[in-house]
C-alpha cells in the first residue's frame, strides 16, 4: 500500500490547528472566569466602610485612613492581586504572618484580609511609637514599604521612595483622610 506523499505534512498541520484552538479555548475560558468570578466578587463601598470603621475604631485607628489605604491599595476589590501581595488591602504574605498564624490564602476572604491589615498597621503604630517616630504619613510609608525600611531611611517621609499612586501622594504629604467614605458622602460632610 502507497502512503499518500502529503500525509504527514498534512498531520502535522492538523496538530498544530489542534493546538492553536486549545490554547484559544483555554485563553478565553481564563478570561471569562476572571470576568465572572470578579463580578461576583465585588463588595459595596458601603460595606467595606462598615468593615473598616468597627475594625479601626477598635484598634484605635483613624477608620477614614484605614479606608483610604483600602482605595490606595486595590480600588476596593477584593480579588486583586499583585507579584507579592493579596486581597483588598494587598497584604503579603511577610506582613501577614508577623502578625497571625492563620493560612494567607484565607488574604482571598476580604473582611479576613482586612482585619489581617488592620492588625499590620496596629504592628506598625506601635513599631513606629516605640522608636517616637508615630505619625499617620509614617503609618502608610512602614505598611507600603514595611517598618524596617522606614527606619533605614531615619524615618525620614523625604528619604523614601516616592509613591505613584494619587492617595499614597497625598498620605505622604500629611492629608491623612483624602477619600471620603461613603457614609461621609451621603451626608454632605
Amino acid at each position: 500500500m502507497q502512503m499518500d506523499q502529503y500525509y504527514h505534512r498534512d498531520e502535522r498541520l492538523v496538530i498544530r490547528i489542534a493546538v492553536i484552538l486549545a490554547v484559544a479555548l483555554g485563553v478565553l475560558a481564563v478570561i471569562l472566569s476572571q470576568k465572572y468570578s470578579l463580578a461576583r466578587q465585588q463588595v459595596s463601598p458601603e460595606a467595606v466602610w462598615a468593615v473598616v470603621y468597627e475594625l479601626s475604631t477598635q484598634a484605635d485607628l483613624d477608620p477614614e485612613f484605614v479606608y483610604a489605604l483600602a482605595w490606595a491599595e486595590s480600588g476596593l476589590n477584593p480579588q486583586a492581586r499583585s507579584s507579592v501581595a493579596r486581597g483588598m488591602m494587598q497584604i503579603t504574605r511577610s506582613a501577614w504572618h508577623e502578625v497571625t498564624d492563620e493560612s494567607y490564602r484565607l488574604a482571598w476572604e476580604w473582611q479576613t484580609n482586612v482585619r489581617i491589615a488592620i492588625d499590620y498597621l496596629v504592628y506598625c503604630r506601635d513599631y513606629l511609637k516605640a522608636r517616637y517616630s508615630f505619625s499617620y504619613p509614617l503609618l502608610a510609608a512602614s505598611y507600603r514599604y514595611g517598618p524596617y525600611y522606614v527606619q533605614n531611611k531615619n524615618f525620614d517621609i523625604q528619604e523614601l521612595r516616592p509613591p505613584k499612586n494619587n492617595i499614597y501622594q497625598r498620605i505622604f504629604a500629611g492629608n491623612v483622610r483624602p477619600v471620603s467614605p461613603p457614609a461621609m458622602i451621603a451626608n454632605g460632610n
